[in-house]
This record gives structure tokens, C-alpha cells and sequence, in this order.
């Protein structure tokens, strides 16, 4: 796959917000994320050998950070948050292993994925360990202060979220074959395969943190337009970002047809040829440089990067209103530097 990095006016204004310096609470706490997660895997054995694997090749650790710093932000105390936010990027990586299969995606951020370096049938057995993983987790509740609805909500935000992931999947992957993606069943795809998750786990911080009702629901809305910005800003890195730094092949959803905001913007506004041109590079495995070019020449001139940029800065902003229902702290700074840092992913 062609390596290419596009340095278009337009993408550039997707970058408007100035990067915010690393906040050192989201740095202590990604580095406490890492250290328990080791320990959940620390026995001899092919399945503890391979998940650590697994753990070590994934990205932010954005869904359990949100658990955390949305618990901290409501009751000034992080720690009920670790079970169920180590529960949600067990079962991120577990869906990012089953992900790679249905791609059957050679490489994630740089590094084999499970699929290639297990092959099919331990890749599944690795998922589903970690799926597995997760009630044990969970069960750590049971000596805590949190009262018995609490733990009953807890199942069911993680239960639904997990159920709203798979069904994305499989929409997507049905609407792959259709050819004709709309923006509206884009917005609902995205909406369950990656908003859900991230949206349950803001929502189980503030359920151990035993905000209300209408809180927790709140920071339900929160997550789940974090995690469509996200997944918006992910689809513009597929279209310009550097191979070598997002660890992923460039046009990977051209590849697979998936629907992607940039391209679905460019086809509903495109002429009969540049639409044709599009269309053409669907599905297409390898791109050379001029076909690149090509092929971003386009998306620029119809100024799909900036209808994407715009629509990730609109979920950004409305996750960030969304936090003044907090009361004022570190940890709600945090979270508000977290959506900017979404607005300006390199990686």
C-alpha cells in the first residue's frame, strides 16, 4: 500500500486546535492502565503469552482513561473505576483481534496482529479468553461499596455496549456490499461499533462514583460522541496519515469498501467522473504514488476533508459542553484535553 501523507489546506485546517501539551494525570494514568493490565496476564501459559502480546500492540487506552478520570471527576476518587474500566479495554482489544480477522489484516500499529502470528483458530481462542476475562473483573465488585443496582447497571452498560459493537460490525460489513453508503447509516454505524464503548465506559465511571441518574446519563452522551469523533478522526487518517507512524496501511477502507466520511462526502458530491474515478479505486488492494495523488486531488477539490474535520470539531465541542455539568478539577481537565487531543490525532 502506497505510503502518503497529504499536506492539503484542507486537511491542515482539521489541525486548527493547537495540540494541548501532555497532561500528566492522562500520562499517570495510561501508565497505571498498562501496569494492571499486565497483571491480569501474569501466569506461564500460550493465552497469558499471547494477550500480553496483544495488550502491548494497542493504541491509547482512551476507554478505560474515560472510566477513570469521569469517576475522579464526580467523587475526587479514581480507584472504584479499575475493574470495569480494565473490563472495557479487554473487550476493546478483544474486538480489535476479531476486527483483524474479518479484515484478515496482516499488521496493527507496526506490529503483527494476533490473526497473522496465531493464525484463525487461536486468534478466536485469544478473544475470547480476554471476553472471558472480563466477569472476573467484574466480580471484584462484589466487596466493594457499590450497592447491588450499581453492579446490575454496571453488566448491563457493558453488556449493551458489547452487543451495539458487534451489531456495527456486521452493519458495516453488510453495507460494504452494498456499495451505497448513506450518511446517515454511516452516523448510526460508527455510533454502535465504536461510539458504544466509549460511551458505556464514561458512564460506568460515573455509576461507581454512584453519580445520579441523569449524570450518568450524561456522561453516556459524552462518551459516545468522543468515541464518533474518533472514530471520524480515524477515517481521516486512513485517507493522509503516515504509515509509519499510525502503525496502519493507508486507504485500508478503500480496500475493504467500508464506509468512511471522507469518501462518503466526495461521492455525494462528485460529478459523473470523479465519481467513476472513485468508484474505480474501490476495493483496490495497492496504490501507486500518481494514483494517490490522484485520488486525494479529488477528495480535496470537493472539500471532503473539511466537511470530516468539521463533524469531528462539532462532536468535540458538544462532549466538551457536556462537561460543565461537572464540578470544576483536575480530572475534569483531563477530559477536556482528551477531546482536543482527539481533534488533533496524528496517529
Amino acid at each position: 500500500m502506497a505510503r502518503y501523507s497529504s499536506n492539503s489546506d484542507e486537511v491542515e485546517s482539521s489541525e486548527a486546535v493547537q495540540a494541548p501539551a501532555p497532561n500528566p494525570l492522562l500520562a499517570r494514568y495510561r501508565q497505571e492502565v498498562e501496569k494492571r493490565l499486565s497483571e491480569i496476564y501474569s501466569t506461564d501459559g500460550w493465552i497469558s503469552a499471547a494477550a500480553n502480546e496483544a495488550l502491548r500492540a494497542g493504541g491509547k487506552r482512551l476507554r478505560p482513561i474515560l472510566a477513570i478520570l469521569t469517576c475522579e471527576a464526580i467523587c475526587g476518587n479514581p480507584e472504584p473505576a479499575f475493574p470495569v474500566a480494565m473490563a472495557y479495554e479487554l473487550a476493546h482489544s478483544a474486538s480489535l483481534i476479531q476486527d483483524d480477522i474479518i479484515d484478515e489484516s496482516p499488521v496493527r500499529h507496526a506490529n503483527p496482529t494476533a490473526y497473522k502470528r496465531y493464525g484463525l483458530a487461536r486468534a478466536i481462542m485469544l478473544s475470547d479468553s480476554m471476553i472471558f476475562e472480563i466477569f472476573t473483573l467484574m466480580a471484584r465488585y462484589k466487596d466493594s461499596e457499590l450497592p447491588k443496582e450499581g453492579l446490575v447497571r454496571l453488566l448491563e452498560l457493558l453488556g449493551r455496549a458489547a452487543s451495539l459493537a458487534a451489531e456495527g460490525e456486521m452493519t458495516e460489513v453488510a453495507l460494504s456490499r452494498r456499495g451505497d453508503v448513506k450518511t446517515e447509516e454511516y452516523t448510526k454505524v460508527i455510533g454502535m461499533k465504536t461510539g458504544a464503548l466509549f460511551a458505556a465506559s464514561a458512564a460506568s465511571g460515573a455509576v461507581v462514583a454512584r453519580g445520579d441518574r441523569a449524570l450518568i446519563d450524561k456522561m453516556y452522551e459524552f462518551g459516545l460522541s468522543l468515541g464518533m469523533a474518533f472514530q471520524i478522526g480515524d477515517d481521516i487518517l486512513d485517507m493522509t496519515g503516515n504509515t509509519e507512524s499510525t502503525g496502519k496501511p493507508l486507504f485500508k477502507d478503500m480496500e475493504n469498501n467500508a464506509g468512511n466520511v471522507v469518501l462518503l462526502h466526495a461521492l455525494s458530491n462528485a460529478d459523473i467522473v470523479q465519481r467513476n474515478t472513485i468508484n474505480a479505486f474501490l476495493f483496490k488492494k495497492w496504490f501507486t504514488s500518481l494514483e494517490a495523488e490522484k485520488l486525494l486531488g479529488i477528495l480535496k477539490q470537493l472539500g471532503s476533508f473539511e466537511y470530516a474535520a468539521a463533524l469531528l470539531s462539532s462532536k468535540t465541542s458538544y462532549c466538551r459542553s457536556i462537561l460543565h455539568s461537572l464540578p470544576p478539577s483536575h480530572a475534569r481537565n483531563a477530559l477536556e484535553e482528551l477531546t482536543r487531543t482527539v481533534e488533533v490525532r496524528k496517529e
